[in-house]
């Protein structure tokens, strides 16, 4: 693909430089009238500043869209030119040829790139998303400064996992967290169950098979105490499935696990022994928004062994961007059920969905 910009002394001069370097095939991305300065600066002379675009795939383009075919019938009326066709830009974006061209791109695009600077997004993913974002502006021309926003989200809502993929809500009698050391598991723990209690009137009940840190059973104690709900503590997968057997009665039954470092392949070996994952239960893995994105997806390898049915990212709160966060659920098409943005209980959290999701990333 090529992209250049063209100074001349009006459109149909413009055109026919653009005819000339690009050939009848090319398509004009964007256009605006300049002042060009002449003898040494001292007079300055009005001027047409365009940005034309080639693809040398262009032979099989689509339709031309109505305003760029508008915009060179104006131009090139007197010389007859053949109708310009939209180029069909390839399925591998033209990301890497899209950093050469960044100095001449419309300011529609040159937005769309600040946002995705600010969401932390990587450069791969940025010039994909701004090839994606290019090929929409040739083909049907209305991008805008105004609607680049809403494009812009429409774009990165298909990047990531469908929606039925981001369930709302508790599905299962059973629910479990786990994840690496310090994620939050045990305070989301208490808000999933307080607000299934106290919005939804369920009868709930705790168990815990965090038996490492004498800190994690007494935090779990306090909440239970507070909803007035049981707490079961489970040193075998035996005792596990006791303890579901005991509370077959309650409507949802929040188990909490031992936070360890992921990168210890015993704690995902006794996480897969201890819970009884074959029980129907609904499991989520939790994950911190302001980790790095490399620990977040050797989290994610690390735990390939143990069904995950959901992401809940915490403290959102905690970090400039979610571009890490966008890049993790991308990749492993997985949905995300729940944000957690705070400590207090029950409040900082929200149920999540693509579009919401990508409109907190854009923010």
């Amino acid at each position: 693909m090529k992209i250049k910009k063209f100074t001349a002394a009006s459109m149909q001069d413009a055109a026919k430089q653009i005819k000339k370097e690009l050939g009848n095939d090319a398509v004009i991305l964007h256009s605006k009238q300049v002042k060009k300065r002449k003898w040494l600066g001292l007079r300055s002379q009005q001027a047409v500043e365009v940005i034309a675009v080639l693809d040398r795939d262009v032979r099989e383009a689509r339709k031309t869209p109505p305003a760029a075919a508008e915009e060179m019938k104006k131009t090139e009326t007197a010389e007859k030119a053949e109708p310009v066709q939209p180029p069909r830009l390839p399925d591998q974006s033209i990301s890497g040829e899209l950093a050469h061209f960044k100095e001449v791109l419309p300011e529609p695009l040159k937005k769309a790139e600040r946002l995705l600077k600010q969401a932390g997004l990587p450069d791969h993913t940025q010039n994909a998303v701004l090839s994606e974002l290019l090929r929409s502006s040739i083909v049907s021309g209305d991008l805008t400064e105004d609607n680049v926003s809403s494009k812009l989200q429409d774009l990165l809502v298909k990047k990531l996992p469908s929606a039925d993929r981001w369930q709302e809500g508790i599905q299962s009698k059973y629910v479990v967290l786990f994840g690496s050391t310090g994620a939050g598991k045990t305070t989301t723990l208490a808000k999933l169950a307080a607000s299934s209690m106290l919005t939804e009137h369920k009868k709930i009940a705790f168990m815990t098979t965090d038996t490492y840190r004498i800190a994690a059973v007494e935090q779990l104690k306090t909440y239970a105490e507070l909803l007035q709900a049981p707490l079961e503590v489970c040193y075998s997968k035996e005792e596990c499935l006791k303890a579901l057997e005991k509370f077959a009665e309650y409507d949802h039954v929040f188990i909490d696990t031992a936070g360890r470092n992921f990168k210890e392949e015993q704690y995902i070996t006794e996480l897969q022994e201890m819970i009884p994952f074959e029980s129907g239960l609904q499991s989520f893995l939790v994950l911190s928004a302001s980790a790095k994105y490399e620990d977040m997806k050797q989290g994610l390898k690390q735990f390939s062994g143990v069904p995950v049915n959901q992401f809940i990212f915490t403290k959102t709160d905690e970090t400039a961007s979610l571009g890490s966060v966008f890049q993790v659920l991308s990749e492993s098409r997985i949905g995300a059920a729940y944000l957690t943005n705070g400590q207090d209980v029950p409040e900082d959290i929200l149920s999540a969905s693509p579009k919401e999701f990508v409109r907190m990333l854009l923010t």
